[in-house]
């Protein structure tokens, strides 16, 4: 005779070990005796969750709800697959619909919170932070949300409560060392957040936010780096029409001052404030591979840096030194070469955004771009060989590309 509970409990058991396939195995021998059992298509669906199958896991739990649904934690398993994949209306819209039915679990709460500190809508995210500690005052998840909505609030000192409060609660709490971290990088404080990264990494080695964490702390002991971190996150704390506003701003500015430009009393600081401006462009796009180049020399970095990191920032090294090399040599050439350097240097910026190994051409969005804005500029330094005229024609051409580059990069960091 089926065992329908005891199976239902060794398949949340498994799962919770990360055996995935023997828990989705036990709930299929219940499916089998009955397709309609909401327990075990939740658990199932959990599985589809927690392996990131987030379709299969949203089809599984919409069947659910069609055999019951008043069940409060299918809408929010629902709402958390929404979260994974970014869709934070519709996240919202099924913790509603949770709530409604059982608005006494704390975690509901917690995660409307992280959705509205991922929409930047602070006073909402510490609302629901509050609410959810009404019903449990020691619940981590709601104290690291109250933390964090405090500090973009600044409210720095209760913040700086808060999530003391919850490592008194739980010291062990990976994600509470790493929020604290954060909390410490952006007061500029790297070598204190260095220390709460590593802890966090101590406690579960594979999480992502720690590992990003602990790679700006140590990069942040470069001076540039910090300052570029800073103005970073704190671009990152605004709104997106701010970003966007500000963007355009920039940009007007700089046509404004180069307009004053022909005003031979402001020429001095029109060229200054230029200056500034090119130097700060180039960092913000340079400097983290600069950093990265940093901390391959380091016994550190090598380790904690990807693949993908590792060649991105030797490769930037490469064309961005190679270019200054060129730039040397030629000085006792004349100028008609001069776009050569240029090229080689600029490809820096380029080979910053590209995906390691290279596949030529294989890739698709903003990868194929580069691998188009790549080939143009050697072409064009190929071409310096033969004719002068035609990588003359080529650099045009490699110019408009690689602003278009830049340009639409731009608007995506900024969005």
């Amino acid at each position: 005779m089926l065992d329908r509970d005891s199976l239902l409990r060794r398949a949340e058991l498994l799962r919770r070990q990360k055996r995935f396939k023997d828990a989705e195995r036990e709930v299929g021998i219940v499916l089998q005796s009955d397709p309609e059992d909401a327990d075990a298509l939740i658990i199932l669906g959990h599985c589809k969750i927690d392996t990131r199958q987030f379709e299969e896991a949203t089809t599984i739990l919409k069947q659910c709800l069609r055999y019951d649904s008043n069940k409060d934690y299918v809408f929010y398993l629902l709402a958390f697959t929404s979260y994974q994949q970014s869709d934070n209306k519709t996240a919202l819209g099924f913790l509603h619909e949770a709530l409604s039915i059982f608005p006494y679990n704390p975690g509901y709460f917690a995660l409307a919170a992280h959705i509205h500190l991922d929409d930047k809508n602070y006073d909402k995210a510490l609302l629901a932070a509050d609410s959810g500690l009404l019903i449990d005052a020691e619940n981590v998840s709601c104290l690291n949300a109250r933390s964090t909505a405090l500090f973009r609030l600044n409210k720095k000192e209760a913040a700086r409560e808060t999530i003391q409060e919850a490592l008194s609660l739980d010291p062990e709490n990976y994600i509470t060392h790493t929020n604290y971290g954060w909390h410490h990088l952006e007061k500029g404080r790297h070598k204190e957040a260095a220390n709460h990264f590593r802890e966090a990494l101590r406690i579960n080695p594979n999480y992502a936010y720690a590992k990003q964490g602990y790679k700006a702390s140590l990069k942040s002991k470069l001076i540039f780096y910090r300052w570029l971190l800073q103005g970073n996150l704190w671009l990152g704390r605004q709104k997106k029409n701010f970003r966007l506003g500000m963007l355009l701003g920039i940009w007007l500015l700089v046509v404004g001052i180069d307009t004053a430009g022909d005003n031979t009393s402001l020429q001095f600081v029109c060229e200054i404030v230029m200056i500034l401006y090119f130097v700060v462009v180039i960092f913000s796009w340079l400097g983290s591979a600069l950093a990265n180049l940093y901390l391959l020399t380091t016994k550190h970095g090598h380790y904690i840096l990807s693949h993908q990191e590792k060649w991105g920032a030797r490769m930037v090294g490469i064309s961005l030194f190679s270019g200054i090399g060129i730039l040397i040599g030629l000085y006792h050439h004349g100028t008609n070469y001069l776009f050569v350097p240029a090229v080689v240097a600029s490809l820096s910026i380029v080979f910053n955004e590209m995906d390691f190994p290279i596949r030529p051409f294989r890739e698709k969005g903003r990868v194929l771009f580069s691998h188009i804005v790549v080939a143009t500029g050697l072409l064009c330094c190929l071409a310096s060989c033969v004719s002068l005229t035609i990588a003359t024609g080529l650099a045009s051409g490699y110019a408009l590309i690689f602003l278009g580059f830049i340009w639409s990069g731009s608007v995506r960091n900024t969005i």
